[in-house]
């Protein structure tokens, strides 16, 4: 049984967020793109790092959205998303959703076709996630949305990582450590 330590100080020092952003850069994740349509039928797509399983029955899976992100209230209103993970040849792709746009899909129309609640569904990806919004907390400075899995595909690809600030492939990021590690 776990015990806590007798001498724990009163007040822990304060966070400093630039700091504790860094260590968590240290946790390699995946890149994903989710997207929605809105009530009035516009389409959103933004790349994120924050995506998880929760439960296998029923099938959900977690992400996250920054309060002040100009489409979050989207998101949070609408009752379907996608969640895609990316490939590791997909960086453009994911840059291209990560900056601010009016609307995203101007030039990459060809790559999607229509999914769950007429959301974008990415033709090409690790994997993809159909979702029904089941649950939405607000939290800090972000909304965590939970999603009910209604279909999902995958396929053999290779995922886009992001790690320590920088996206690449498992490969690109072994040769990097490799390198570092021969240096020292």
């Amino acid at each position: 049984m776990f015990a806590w330590p007798q001498h724990m100080p009163s007040e822990p020092a304060p966070i400093e967020a630039r700091s504790l952003r860094q260590a968590l850069a240290g946790f390699c994740t995946g890149v994903c793109l989710v997207t929605t349509v809105s009530k009035e039928g516009k389409r959103e797509g933004m790349t994120i790092n924050s995506f998880s399983s929760v439960s296998l029955d029923p099938p959900l899976v977690l992400w996250g959205v920054r309060e002040a992100a100009r489409s979050a209230s989207v998101y949070v209103d609408s009752p379907a998303f996608i969640i895609s993970v990316l490939a590791a040849d997909q960086q453009d792709l994911a840059l291209h959703f990560a900056r601010p746009s009016e609307d995203k899909f101007i030039g990459v129309e060809d790559l999607f076709d229509g999914g769950l609640g007429d959301c974008p569904r990415l033709k090409r990806a690790v994997s993809t996630y159909e979702c029904q919004l089941y649950s939405c907390h607000h939290e800090g400075d972000h909304f965590l949305l939970v999603g009910q899995v209604k279909r999902f595909s995958q396929s053999q690809l290779s995922p886009l990582i992001f790690h320590r600030g920088r996206m690449g492939s498992l490969a690109d990021h072994a040769l990097q450590a490799e390198q570092v590690a021969t240096a020292a």
